[in-house]
């Protein structure tokens, strides 16, 4: 087989051997096309590799950017072709498939042939057992599905964040249906669909004001973006500390720059208060880890000093109270406000003997308010940093408003209750 390998790229990706007739000999998948096919180049020791090579005439290349896309990419050619070599060269086993079962609630299992006939829906055939597995377990990550019988009690891999919680009640059909529809259209190569589809739900939802249904969404991505860009390892995503700060590495090294900072802020705590003229009056602090929504670390505040319409008032005490906690100190503090809730953090910080950096931002222009800056800052619409900042103010923003209508609720229905008990 000749082959100028200089024409032909090092990156991921599938190749097609055909014959002098055009006819698809072989189908497979490299992580470095170039390598890969170089390697037919020289005697190899199965007489069955040989015969491929010896009737090769022409290659076909296509490029792709990452493992998991050249998996899915080789199946579905493989599928649609069904190449005869594909076959010999395989081993007695069997090629797996992904397959999907005939249950309301679907489960997805990696599954030999004789498996199929019994599934609503398969993909495949993978020439690569081990591959199928490891990227089942990626993907499960990002799209989680059922792989359990019914039970009293949530699957471990519910704890993991793998399931659903199909197996207790926890999601409902609808809300399955469009997580497994996301994960077929993936395995069938229609990653921009799914990005697509995505990105227009969690415009939906910030639209609606569901902001925790709109970071989940984002989460997910985030992740399909992050295990389908070119790298190595991409099992190692959600599971190494190190590659999880990679992904918002830009962000916040530009969030750095734009506030000259000392240093990246690896933990950035927002606050805002919510209240209506002053009453059931509540505060909140939440919590960005190395980019990432870190809601082990919230905290809500029931506003006890304060009295009457008074926010900036309101925001001191939060920050004071924080203050007064041996809480892991942050590299940034967001206040929703403007110069008011901005200097209610510095007196805050004053008070603790503390200097930690520290801004304001305003909802209605987004202007960034910065100590010692006489006019705002105001960072260009798609500023990566600005986008940080913003879901950081809104997330807390969704969680003081939460903390603050289950107070005014249960304040409601003591008075129901009282009220209730007074005319039996």
């Amino acid at each position: 087989m000749k082959l100028d390998s200089k024409r032909i790229t090092d990156k991921p990706g599938v190749y097609i051997l055909k014959n002098r007739n055009r006819k698809i000999l072989y189908i497979g998948k490299a992580l470095n096309l170039r390598n890969r096919l170089k390697s037919y180049q020289r005697p190899a020791d199965d007489p069955r590799v040989n015969r491929l090579i010896e009737n090769v005439f022409e290659v076909d290349t296509f490029e792709v950017n990452s493992e998991i896309e050249a998996l899915i990419l080789e199946a579905n050619l493989i599928k649609k072709y069904k190449p005869e070599f594909n076959v010999q060269l395989k081993d007695d086993k069997d090629y797996l498939y992904i397959i999907f079962t005939k249950d309301k609630f679907p489960k997805v299992l990696p599954a030999r042939r004789k498996k199929i006939a019994d599934a609503k829906e398969y993909f495949g055939p993978f020439p690569s057992a081990t591959t199928v597995r490891r990227t089942l377990k990626t993907i499960r990550r990002i799209f989680p599905y059922s792989t359990c019988k019914p039970s009293s009690r949530v699957c471990l891999h519910y704890h993991l964040g793998l399931c659903p919680g199909v197996c207790v009640g926890k999601i409902g059909f609808r809300d399955y249906k469009k997580s497994i529809k996301n994960l077929r259209l993936f395995l069938n190569g229609k990653k921009q669909k799914v990005i697509h589809d995505l990105e227009r739900e969690m415009k939906i939802a910030s639209n609606k004001l569901k902001f925790e249904e709109a970071e989940e969404i984002r989460k997910k991505l985030n992740g399909l973006n992050y295990v389908t860009q070119p790298r190595g390892d991409v099992t190692r995503y959600m599971e190494d500390p190190e590659f999880i700060r990679l992904r918002y590495k830009e962000d916040l090294e530009e969030l750095k720059s734009v506030l000259n900072l000392k240093k990246i802020p690896r933990r950035i705590e927002g606050y805002d208060i919510s209240n209506i003229h002053g009453e059931y009056a509540t505060g909140s602090m939440v919590v960005i880890t190395d980019g990432e929504i870190d809601k082990s670390e919230y905290k809500k505040f029931k506003i006890k000093r304060v009295r009457g319409i008074n926010d900036t008032a309101m925001m001191k005490e939060v920050i004071s109270r924080r203050f007064n906690n041996d809480w892991r100190l942050p590299d940034l503090i967001v206040v929703d406000g403007g110069k008011g809730q901005l200097s209610s953090c510095l007196a805050a910080q004053k008070e603790s003997q503390l200097n930690i950096p520290c801004l304001g931002l305003a909802k209605r222009l987004e202007q960034i308010y910065i100590p010692g800056k006489d006019k705002p800052l105001r960072l260009p619409r798609d500023s990566k940093a600005l986008h940080l900042l913003q879901r950081l103010r809104d997330e807390a923003h969704r969680f003081a408003i939460s903390y603050h209508r289950n107070l005014r609720g249960r304040e409601l229905l003591t008075v129901q209750n009282t009220f209730d008990n007074l005319v039996k």
